[in-house]
């Protein structure tokens, strides 16, 4: 990450200064919340229900996905590796104790923490992790 110029300073005209001074706090408080969201993005919360007709959704990266398991099992898709999700968190929070969920990859051959994705099946959040060589819970 790089840091932006927040700002130079005229020190020998006291009025440019004191307005220099003023924009330096603002400039450095944008830059603050640039950083922020650059480095610790907010998860955005979705939520699915598990149906007999409708039971697979897509896992995205930054994202919490809650699943509703009371009706149906569910499955939950990891996207494949790619160098954009690496880092990336992709949470998945089980509401129901009822049936399970099964997350796999788009691509058969990634593998969870060097083995098989996992069955879920206690309720409670699960955070899978992506990096060139697979995914880690």
């Amino acid at each position: 990450m790089t840091l932006a110029h927040i700002n130079s300073f005229d020190t020998d005209n006291p009025r440019k200064l004191s307005r220099q001074l003023s924009d330096f706090e603002d400039r450095v408080a944008a830059e603050l919340e640039r950083v922020r969201v650059a480095s610790a993005p907010v998860l955005r919360v979705a939520s699915f229900m598990a149906t007999a007709s409708r039971g697979v959704v897509a896992l995205m990266p930054d994202q919490q996905l809650a699943i509703d398991t009371s009706i149906a099992n569910g499955s939950a898709v990891l996207p494949a590796l790619d160098p954009s999700n690496f880092g990336r968190r992709f949470a998945l929070i089980k509401r129901s104790g009822a049936n399970t969920i099964t997350v796999s990859c788009q691509d058969p051959t990634v593998l969870c923490n060097g083995g098989a994705f996992p069955v879920l099946a206690a309720i409670g959040l699960t955070v899978f992790y992506c990096d060139a060589s697979g995914y880690y819970r």
